[in-house]
């Protein structure tokens, strides 16, 4: 208490050559005060230095601390020992800068993902309810053409869940173009997920479909799904089937894709 200090501090490479030099400069004093009939003490001080530091070349180095002044207030020497508290971190970072620059990285790489993969067309957005639906669509040239397909099961006059542990259905789907003819056949098995919510069940099937197609043309798509799945009970009906119909798609990952016969 009531003293000044001075404290040099010198980082020693493996060769023992100094590389970084600097001085520390501390105090630290406490007195009383009163005011009012109240009274009390106080404290103040300059007793830390923090560094951030970037060796020359990653090896063995060595601190060295040398007390230069330990003084009273009255600038005589003091004889008790100065008590160092130092911590080292290797490999630190500066955790509110961190967190900034992959926020902004994060905000950037969004906005370039969307400008690339986002400029899509969309179609067409159907709902009916049944199993299968025809239409035609003049689709293709850069991109590809994306069908997305939905559709909900319902018991008709029973609330039980699925009997079976594992369903599945059935998609076809036909693509052909303006003259009629075929020009892809499909058939895919897939799984059925079971969903619940109080004490109501259905079933859901679900499904994308990338295709390839590199001209523009008119083509008419047939797709199809099985009008009731079986699982030992009453049987699940189509309640309704969604399509959503986008061309000019760019995918950032890896996509199966369906290419048309010539």
């Amino acid at each position: 208490m009531n003293s000044s200090m001075g404290l040099g501090v010198e980082l020693l490479d493996a060769g023992g050559a100094t590389v970084l030099e600097l001085a520390k400069d501390g105090w630290r004093e406490t007195g009383t005060w009163s005011e009012g009939g109240e009274s009390g003490r106080w404290e103040e001080s300059d007793d830390g230095v923090r560094l951030s530091l970037r060796p020359p070349q990653a090896g063995m180095y060595r601190l060295r601390l040398t007390l230069e002044d330990l003084l009273d207030t009255a600038g005589r020497p003091l004889e008790s020992p100065l008590l160092v508290r130092l911590e080292v971190r290797n490999h630190s970072v500066d955790a509110p800068l961190l967190w900034f620059t992959a926020l902004v990285t994060l905000l950037m790489a969004g906005i370039a993902m969307r400008s690339i993969y986002r400029n899509w067309r969309l179609r067409k957005v159907l709902r009916l309810e049944d199993n299968h639906l025809r239409l035609r669509c003049r689709l293709g040239g850069a991109g590809l053409v994306r069908v997305e397909l939905r559709a909900r099961y319902q018991r008709l006059s029973s609330d039980a869940g699925p009997l079976a542990p594992r369903l599945q259905a059935e998609l076809q789907l036909e693509v052909s173009d303006a003259l009629g003819r075929s020009r892809l056949g499909f058939k895919r098995v897939l799984p059925v997920e079971a969903h619940s919510s109080d004490g109501d069940h259905w079933l859901t099937v679900e499904e994308v479909l990338h295709l390839k197609v590199d001209e523009p043309a008119s083509l008419g798509l047939r797709l199809r799904l099985p009008e009731t799945i079986a699982d030992g009970g009453e049987p699940w009906e189509i309640e309704w089937m969604r399509l959503v119909l986008e061309d000019g798609v760019l995918s950032a990952h890896p996509v199966a894709v369906l290419t048309l016969e010539a």
